[in-house]
């Protein structure tokens, strides 16, 4: 106990000597948004982790600033209009590492990675025509709801991300075996109240908060991060139904590959049948919109979902082999399996679009009625 007890104080006089004043007192800010008491920033074992984590997921922190601009500003704005811990930006970046396309191998989707059922609990549209755990913003307020969910549940916020890894049932289990919702106690190596991944996943949530408040590690690493996502650039409007995304983009004045990425919840290279769905565009086109943009001269388009098979791909195919024996084109494929390279794997599954003249009886879910006041345009 004793040589413990002189291993905290060593690793506590370690970090006061590394860190400036200002920096520490921003780390224990952090700390007290999330209900962490002050002293676990003396944690041995966080202490030790934190380089490991440093070295393998600063790269992680750097290419959300750097490479998601677009979506960065529209998290903190939805962040503090909600007033929940700005920290809950570096849980997104650990999920998932705030690319929207981001599946798991539990099928998990999204910046998020909401499962489908959770998705649709949270009231997401998850179907044949679009899948909103990839928009950011509503993936974003579902987010936020389920974390609020967990912190009216256990109470502090801390014990809310732990639960959004874990489950709440694992949780609340773990509780009552420790006799305790101490974060030190929970988080005991030895004792493996909770699994290693969840130790873990608020371990690094911790450190990319820290590194991101770190001006001398931006400023080390591209002077310009330290005013990134200052605003964002993309507004909310109404879609028309069963056109064409090209359509969209040619007559919005925009690139087909810029309009996707500012839409990556469309399934498909066309708006869903029915009323009441939306799209994003660049706030810069907002006048064009107005002024130029007429849905009714934008041809409807067959919306038929198309039946599908898995096919496992073998020693000698290509996108183009497989396309061919399929008689159907490479985009399509690409497309349904959001492949993005022409490389294929042997053993790799992936999914076949079989053509035909029976249309899909999808119901088409209502528009969600929360108010995201600052993102949508009546």
């Amino acid at each position: 106990m004793k040589k413990i007890l002189l291993l905290l104080l060593f690793f506590n006089f370690l970090f006061a000597q590394i860190n400036s004043p200002e920096f520490y007192e921003r780390q224990i800010k952090i700390l007290r948004d999330l209900d962490i008491e002050s002293n676990f920033i003396s944690n041995l074992v966080f202490v030790q982790s934190q380089q490991d984590i440093k070295s393998k997921h600063t790269k992680t922190l750097i290419d959300g600033m750097q490479n998601f601009s677009k979506i960065t500003p529209m998290i903190r704005k939805i962040i503090s209009e909600e007033e929940v811990p700005e920290e809950i930006l570096y849980l997104a970046m650990v999920e998932s590492g705030l690319k929207v396309n981001s599946v798991s191998n539990a099928k998990a989707v999204g910046i998020w990675q909401f499962m489908k059922p959770t998705a649709k609990n949270l009231g997401l549209r998850v179907d044949a025509y679009v899948d909103e755990r990839r928009d950011p913003v509503k993936s974003t307020y579902a987010a936020i709801d389920y974390l609020k969910r967990m912190k009216a549940e256990f109470g502090k916020w801390y014990l809310a991300i732990l639960a959004y890894n874990c489950g709440n049932g694992k949780l609340h289990q773990a509780i009552k075996e420790a006799g305790s919702d101490d974060l030190n106690v929970l988080l005991d190596s030895d004792k493996k109240y909770l699994s290693l991944e969840t130790r873990n996943f608020l371990r690094k949530i911790l450190t990319l908060s820290f590194l991101a408040n770190d001006r001398d590690f931006l400023l080390a690493k591209d002077a310009s991060l330290v005013n990134y996502a200052l605003s964002n650039d993309f507004i909310k409007v109404d879609a028309p139904s069963s056109v064409s995304l090209k359509d969209i983009a040619k007559n919005l004045n925009i690139s087909f590959a810029t309009f996707k990425k500012y839409n990556p919840h469309f399934k498909h290279n066309f708006t869903p049948p029915g009323k009441g769905y939306y799209m994003y565009i660049p706030l810069n086109k907002v006048a064009f919109f107005d002024k130029y943009f007429k849905e009714n001269k934008l041809a409807k388009v067959d919306t038929t979902i198309p039946m599908t098979k898995v096919y496992t791909v073998k020693a000698g195919d290509s996108l183009y082999k497989i396309a061919k024996n399929h008689h159907v084109s490479i985009d399509s494929i690409k497309e349904l399996n959001r492949i993005y390279k022409n490389r294929l794997s042997i053993n790799q599954k992936i999914i076949i679009p079989i053509k035909e003249n029976k249309n899909a009886n999808i119901k088409t879910a209502q528009s969600d009625s929360k108010n995201y006041s600052n993102f949508i345009r009546h």
